[in-house]
């Protein structure tokens, strides 16, 4: 056709490619085959590849990141863990131990999956799970046991009944066995996208005539179907529109090219924007059938070294081809790769400042433990000091490093908050242990500090979810975000404080170290009472803060919204435990018993509120976080009840002496 344009071309060529995705179905409804030419990986990657891998960019949930933070949260999503550890057996008959990173465990699924689907990944916590599915007990304790991703899909129809049916319960009412069923559903979902992102890989379809000519092979994969593209679109140009006269091989590779398509419709984005002016990254099905109607360029090469990756029979070939599909990826990304980003975001969860932190806290903990017991020793107050300000340095590092990666202020979910509260109250104990220098605050300082900070840490795991994820519209407001999150959460800072110092003026009077008349009990009052008017202060600056936000998002200052209502009363408590001492309607005693409630409250207003699962400030329900909320209320209440018991059966040694002192002397007989 001498007046044909690229248009008309475009045009015929649709009608093949639509008729191709039509038969997606059928070709995805009939049983999956074992993977061809399977080959176990029996040496570990290399760290430079691993090193490499894992600041591959990619999009997930809207966010370009390193593929090690896909991997690390779809880990903690599955396995519940930051590793994954597993036993072998060598050819010794000795058991060898093997820990696997996020990284080196995706690259087996997408590598060597057959392999990957015996590791023991998926957690069951309670043996009626077990036998719900029909799966092998093999004497399973009350405890816990892994199971594998081939175990789990020789069961999965009956899982997903199960899962269907009790989801439609709510989530705060399902039994343990109901919501562990639901949860598994939810894992082996997980899992089962990753792997069936890169399975069209490992397979290759039989192909004859003019096909075995052009791909040079009398069997087609994905890596010679994306090489010989132009070829196969010319034979694709050649039908009528019915696929009257398709060969049956030509056939066959549509149908494997549709199932590819749709098998990662849902995938992860791999593949860098290919239209201009466009943020949205592609899976390599979508990239697959853009190659297909002529677009070249790096997208080719992607996926070419990812099918020698695949299939390659050295572990060292593999990981060659993963090389240069990282060089493909970042040319195929073109503008749209933020090397800058990529590479921070991957030193920071490789450096994992936050983590370090705790250790150094620890440390600073047992410093200060032992000035306590070497009180004259102005040496080891220094070195507490010191160790404390530099691990605080450490997790202020962390939390500017996600400032810079997510461009928002250091709150932006309730992750992040564990970290801010965890720096603002290390920094409160240690401006307060230079105020009133009394070996307290010290110690309390980084033991605080590193309690936080593994709270934040298991919060990470248990949601399993990216926190540096965007934000939905309403909170993505770097002002707001900046003054009534950051004040408010100050504000939670001071309270627990306040309540932490109140739960050790409890301590050191139920073990007699103080008696309420000493020195060192009266400057935990003054502590508590100093902290407590800072807290007080960002509360109500916040809360007000926190209504003008409302006002100008939902259109109304106040609506008795369960976290609005949490606030005021962190104010209203702070503000007449204040009152109440300043009159002397309270003593010492009654101050830190307040004190300690004010600290239950605050729990409530942080946590408690975004698991009621009413208003709009609910996060999710999670089983696990309202175990959690719940054990701080009995930990925290019981301080109290122990507090209160002590004042109840043992008189303040103060007061009995100064009785004693009053009484008439005994007449001698």
């Amino acid at each position: 056709m001498s007046g044909a344009t690229p248009g008309d071309a475009m045009k015929q060529l649709r009608m093949p490619l639509l008729v191709l995705l039509a038969l997606v179905l059928a070709a995805c409804s009939r049983p999956v085959p074992k993977f061809e030419h399977e080959v176990l990986r029996t040496e570990p990657w290399s760290q430079n590849v691993v090193d490499e891998m894992e600041s591959v960019a990619v999009q997930d949930n809207g966010r370009e990141k390193p593929l090690a933070v896909l991997a690390a949260f779809r880990l903690y999503k599955i396995h519940g863990r930051r590793d994954l550890k597993y036993s072998i057996t060598d050819a010794s008959g000795k058991e060898k131990k093997i820990t696997l990173s996020p990284i080196e465990w995706l690259l087996d699924v997408w590598c060597f999956p057959e392999q990957a689907g015996h590791y023991p990944l998926f957690r069951i916590e309670n043996s009626a799970v077990m036998d719900a599915l029909s799966l092998e007990n093999d004497g399973q304790t009350p405890d816990f046991v892994y199971i594998s991703y081939e175990q789990i899909f020789k069961v999965a129809n009956k899982l997903r009944e199960l899962a269907i049916k009790y989801a439609d319960i709510d989530a705060a009412n399902r039994s343990p066995v109901e919501a562990h069923i639901v949860g598994l559903w939810q894992q082996f979902i997980t899992y089962n996208r990753l792997h069936r992102q890169l399975e069209a890989f490992h397979y290759s379809v039989p192909v004859d005539g003019e096909l075995q000519t052009l791909f040079g092979s009398d069997r087609a994969n994905l890596g010679l179907i994306a090489q010989h593209a132009d070829g196969f679109r010319g034979l694709l140009s050649k039908l009528d529109p019915e696929l009257a006269n398709a060969p049956e091989s030509l056939l066959s590779v549509t149908k494997f090219i549709g199932s590819v398509v749709e098998n990662d419709a849902s995938g992860v984005g791999l593949v860098g924007p290919l239209d201009e002016g466009s943020e949205e990254w592609i899976p390599f099905g979508a990239a697959l059938e853009r190659v297909i109607k002529g677009q070249k360029g790096p997208v080719v090469e992607m996926i070419t070294s990812l099918q020698e990756a695949t299939n390659a029979k050295a572990l060292s070939d593999r990981e060659a081809a993963l090389l240069r599909y990282k060089a493909a990826s970042i040319a195929a990304a073109g503008p749209n790769y933020d090397k800058v980003q990529i590479d921070r975001e991957t030193y920071y969860y490789r450096a994992s400042w936050h983590y370090r932190s705790i250790h150094w806290f620890l440390f600073a903990f047992v410093l200060a433990a032992v000035t306590w017991m070497m009180p004259r020793n102005k040496i080891m107050w220094w070195a507490s000091m010191a160790v404390s300000i530099a691990a605080l340095g450490m997790l202020s590092y962390d939390l500017t490093l996600r400032c810079l990666i997510t461009g928002h202020p250091p709150i932006k979910n309730l992750y992040d908050t564990f970290l801010f509260i965890a720096a603002v109250s290390v920094l409160l104990l240690i401006a307060t242990e230079f105020v009133m220098p009394r070996r307290i605050a010290l110690a309390a300082a980084p033991f605080f500090g590193s309690l936080l900070v593994m709270f934040a840490r298991i919060y990470e795991v248990n949601s399993a979810s990216d926190t540096m994820d965007p934000l939905v519209a309403v909170l993505d407001s770097n002002f707001w975000l900046a003054t009534h999150v950051t004040t408010i959460n100050i504000g939670y800072a001071a309270g627990l404080v306040a309540a932490l110092l109140a739960y050790v003026w409890i301590f050191t009077r139920v073990t007699r170290i103080y008696h309420p008349s000493d020195v060192g009990a009266k400057a935990l009052i003054r502590m508590c009472y100093g902290v407590t008017c800072f807290g007080l202060l960002f509360s109500v600056v916040g809360t007000i803060l926190g209504g003008v936000w409302a006002n100008d998002s939902w259109g109304r200052f106040w609506g008795w919204d369960p976290k609005e209502n949490g606030a005021l009363m962190i104010c209203l408590a702070q503000i007449s435990l204040l009152h109440a001492r300043m009159s002397g309607w309270v003593r010492d005693f009654g101050f830190v018993m307040w004190s300690g409630i004010t600290g239950l409250v605050v729990v409530f207003s942080w946590f408690h509120v975004n698991l009621l699962q009413v208003g709009l400030h609910a996060y999710g329900f999670s089983s696990e976080l309202r175990d959690a909320v719940w054990i701080t209320y009995s930990a925290m209440g019981s301080f109290l009840v122990v507090g209160a018991i002590d004042v109840l059966l043992r008189p303040n040694p103060a007061r009995a002496q100064a009785l004693a002192s009053a009484s008439p002397p005994v007449p001698a007989a």
